[in-house]
């Protein structure tokens, strides 16, 4: 159930949510929309509620503040990721749509390649540079996936 739902539940306004758990209407109305929130705020409205933190389907803030350097690295490996599928999808959507305007407007989609071309050529430039590809073929690719297709565990000993 979602922190409205449990507002509205209880009959409370966001100002009344606010006044109980010490945190601003501004905050509350954010959290009501899915912004994320951090986990003091968090705990705030779990005890307001009487549940627990899982149960206010609010999105939790990484806290980078206690993350140790390798787990810092990969929250920024995991949000290039999240960019780039972005900006994928946006390729996916926006290429053919010139296309189509292109075509539509006068039977050429030569602008529209180009485009097409050109922001591929991108994304595949940032795909190879975010995405290891010696981790991909190196040489513990094949154990990797012999072990993975035979139920083993992998130790993560592989010479890349």
């Amino acid at each position: 159930m979602s922190l409205k739902e449990k507002r509205l539940q209880r009959g409370w306004t966001q100002a009344q949510v606010a006044e109980f758990s010490g945190l601003s209407q501004r905050t509350i109305q954010r959290l009501e929309k899915g912004q994320p929130a951090t986990t003091e705020t968090l705990k705030c409205l779990a005890a307001v509620f009487e549940t627990d933190i899982a149960d206010l389907g609010v999105p939790e803030i990484v806290d980078e503040t206690k993350l140790s350097e390798e787990e810092k690295r990969e929250l920024k490996n995991i949000r290039d990721i999240r960019e780039f599928v972005l900006q994928l999808a946006a390729y996916l959507l926006i290429v053919p749509l010139i296309c189509l305007a292109g075509y539509l407007n006068g039977g050429s989609m030569r602008n529209g390649l180009g485009l097409a071309l050109a922001w591929g050529s991108w994304l595949a430039y940032c795909a190879l540079k975010l995405f290891d590809t010696r981790a991909f073929f190196g040489k513990g690719w094949e154990k990797r996936e012999l072990d993975k297709r035979m139920g083993r565990k992998n130790t993560g000993k592989d010479e890349q």
